[in-house]
């Protein structure tokens, strides 16, 4: 008789196990359509954009081509278009909308599918409601363009339409920078590039690059003190963060490299001034100077964006921007907040591996869901699932377009959405905690992360 209620004892409690676990794991009919209107009330925080001002924009072409202007150019040239005639057409003064549909109705139909493509599609239709880009529809598109570029239209697009509270904007001209923070009601803010400081080949283009600030220099103590300077001279400005861009045309392995080194590597460049050295004889220098700028940021409390994974345009070595080559520079500022961008594509294990090691290393997947949706929404599941998700941050649209910008945003909102739905109806998540990543990773951790204030 014992036995027999020590089983049914037994019994009860594996079915009050099952029960709350598919309690858990059923969720309650149209989350779906929750997560969904939850997703698209977020107001953004777009954490990456290279967005023209609108004066420029304005100035530029208003017809089609503006909806190719970020990187279907790169899709249609690796279709088979070639660069020139493409380039030649499409930025050239009075060429017909003719000529310019003539270089891509063929290509169209192969790059329309990628997820760029996607972004021209959305852009076309919500944006300026035509359905499809094709040989009956450019003509009109390029008429609705046209009569919306007027002025006020940036803040039309992006707060209104995108719903973005604020873009964080790449300036290369450090010398003289745009005034982004008067540029319309767009709250804009803005990162300084720090490459030309770091990518040094010889003597005089390293002088020539720093011209610029009225100094000169003609020992290593002196370009750093020059550094100090200009960098002091940015913070000033309002700098909101530096970003580093160099794995376009260098590996991101940098090294901690003692001053007697780089110093022996300056004044073999001194010798021979004109003289472009090759990459391995520069590098040690050119480690030596990144190490001196992230000391920089590290002591102006400014946060780091690097480029890493997919290089845009054509014929990159992606091994160059494998993340993992930046660990030494993790272990040696531990305070730096080092944000890599672009999910790592494709190195995306490698991404959530360094975010769950080190405290100091974010995830920003600005661009990601331009690359690939598929990507991203997998790539987003796996970070949840490995990295506090107070480190994630889904949305930069890295356009140069406010029509690329929301275009983006459509596409980074679906990836978040699916990703989240998916992760509910498989029981991972609670609809409660997917709403609360929703609002972290679209809006809160971008304000804390990269100290915006409001």
């Amino acid at each position: 008789m014992n036995h027999f209620k020590s089983i049914l004892i037994l019994l009860c409690f594996l079915l009050v196990q099952i029960l709350y676990a598919q309690a858990r794991t059923q969720p309650k009919a149209g989350f779906e359509q929750r997560i969904h209107n939850a997703v698209y009330a977020v107001r953004l925080i777009d954490t990456h954009e290279h967005i023209m001002s609108e004066k420029e924009a304005l100035e530029s072409t208003s017809d089609f081509t503006c909806l190719f202007t970020n990187y279907q150019l790169s899709d249609l040239i690796s279709s088979g278009v070639v660069p020139d005639k493409i380039y030649n057409t499409f930025k050239g003064k009075d060429v017909s909308l003719e000529e310019k549909w003539s270089v891509i109705k063929d290509a169209w139909a192969n790059v329309r599918t990628t997820a760029y493509g996607r972004s021209v599609l959305i852009g076309a239709k919500d944006l300026y409601g035509i359905d499809d880009l094709n040989e009956k529809t450019y003509i009109e598109l390029s008429k609705r363009i046209k009569e919306a570029h007027k002025q006020g239209y940036y803040e039309d697009i992006l707060k209104k339409k995108a719903k973005i509270d604020a873009s964080i904007i790449m300036e290369y001209n450090t010398t003289s920078p745009r005034d982004v923070v008067n540029e319309g009601n767009c709250n804009f803010r803005r990162f300084f590039v720090y490459d030309k400081y770091c990518s040094f080949f010889g003597y005089n283009k390293m002088r020539t690059r720093l011209s610029n600030y009225g100094k000169d220099f003609t020992s290593l103590p002196e370009l750093e003190l020059l550094i100090d300077s200009v960098f002091e001279q940015d913070v000033k400005k309002g700098i909101q963060g530096a970003k580093f861009g160099v794995a376009y045309y260098r590996t991101l392995k940098f090294d901690d490299v003692p001053r007697e080194t780089a110093n022996a590597v300056f004044e073999k460049m001194k010798a021979d001034p004109d003289h472009l050295f090759l990459f391995e004889e520069a590098k040690p220098l050119q480690d030596f100077m990144f190490f001196k700028l992230l000391s920089l940021c590290d002591k102006y409390k400014l946060p780091v964006q690097i480029h890493t994974g997919l290089q845009t345009g054509s014929g990159n070595d992606i091994s160059n921007a494998n993340p993992v080559g930046l660990v030494k520079a993790f272990f040696k500022f531990p305070n730096l907040k080092f944000c890599l961008l672009h999910a790592g594509y494709p190195y995306g294990g490698e991404m959530a591996t360094l975010a769950k090691n080190f405290p100091n290393v974010y995830i920003d997947m600005a661009w990601s869901a331009l690359i690939s949706q598929s990507f991203t929404v997998r790539y987003l599941q796996e970070f949840i699932e490995t990295v506090p998700n107070n480190k994630i941050m889904a949305y930069g649209g890295d356009s140069q377009t406010v029509e690329g910008a929301y275009g983006a945003s459509v596409l980074a909102r679906e990836t978040v959405e699916k990703a989240l739905t998916g992760m509910v109806k498989d029981g991972y998540l609670t609809e409660a905690e997917a709403l609360d990543v929703a609002k972290k990773i679209l809006r809160e951790n971008a304000i804390s992360i990269y100290n915006l204030k409001f």
